[in-house]
């Protein structure tokens, strides 16, 4: 009887060993699910910028999510250069074997529409308009509350940006009916989007900034009203009507118009120091 009962707790035993081995995963995979669970809840980040902002980098400036949550920055220095530097949002670290985070597709990447909560999108896009005879101009760009269910705009407003050094905007007249060409330092954003897990997003800016917001348009960043200013589309309306007249879409000068949106937000920014 004793015997009996001595082998049945033997193989009682080596049946659970065999059942926990078997569950266990292996090393490598219990290292990737921790990898994989790291965020959220996400450090207190709302903002990045290329080191190498102080030329354009709109060539080559991806935005991926990771596994691990964190969110994987790919660039290029400049126009020229074939070597992408890659580092994270969250974890500031270096990137060096990208094989293990970056995935050559684009269901990861940032796209130019966001859907949120309540059947809403956020988006955007060029909106040409008479002054320009609907050429392309660097104020075009809207950020926009789109609800999918009424069909409709619920609110509309720009990300002004401005620049430390000027641009030259070339016009084609008489194509464009917006007079000579001119430098300026002050452009509307034309932004991508990337959901976090915990609600925010992030706002990528072609220029080399990322922006991290939360559904209301809230954040902790200190590019807003420094170097990035929102303005309602009705902000914008009263600038102009109250600067050229309320027929300032009939060829208003589009240099002045950019030399005093310029003067305006730096006016802000001072302000706000």
């Amino acid at each position: 009887m004793l015997k009996k009962l001595f082998i049945g707790l033997l193989l009682l035993s080596v049946g659970a060993a065999a059942f926990a081995l078997a569950t266990e995963l292996p090393k490598d995979q219990k290292a990737d699910k921790a990898q994989k669970a790291q965020y959220p809840p996400y450090p207190d980040v709302w903002d990045w910028q290329v080191p190498e902002a102080d030329r354009p980098i709109d060539v080559g400036f991806i935005v991926k999510q990771m596994d691990n949550g964190d969110v994987m920055i790919a660039y290029r220095p400049d126009k020229e250069g074939k070597k992408y530097k890659y580092i994270t949002f969250f974890g500031k670290a270096v990137v060096t074997d990208t094989k293990t985070v970056y995935k050559d597709d684009y269901g990861t990447d940032a796209k130019s529409k966001l859907a949120i909560n309540n059947n809403l999108q956020i988006g955007g896009g060029g909106h040409g308009g008479t002054r320009s005879g609907g050429c392309y101009e660097a104020l075009s760009f809207d950020v926009d509350v789109y609800d999918n269910a009424q069909r409709k705009i619920l609110s509309r407003k720009k990300l002004l940006q401005i620049f430390d050094k000027p641009k030259y905007y070339e016009t084609h007249y008489p194509r464009c009916m917006n007079g000579p060409s001119f430098y300026y330092q002050v452009a509307a954003v034309d932004a991508r989007y990337l959901p976090l897990q915990d609600g925010t997003f992030l706002m990528v800016i072609p220029e080399g900034y990322i922006i991290r917001f939360d559904q209301k348009f809230q954040t902790k960043s200190k590019m807003i009203n420094d170097r990035f200013f929102w303005m309602s589309e009705d902000d914008m309306h009263d600038f102009e009507s109250a600067k050229y007249g309320e027929h300032y879409d009939e060829g208003v000068d589009l240099k002045k118009l950019y030399t005093d949106l310029y003067q305006l937000l730096m006016k802000k920014r001072r302000e706000n120091k």
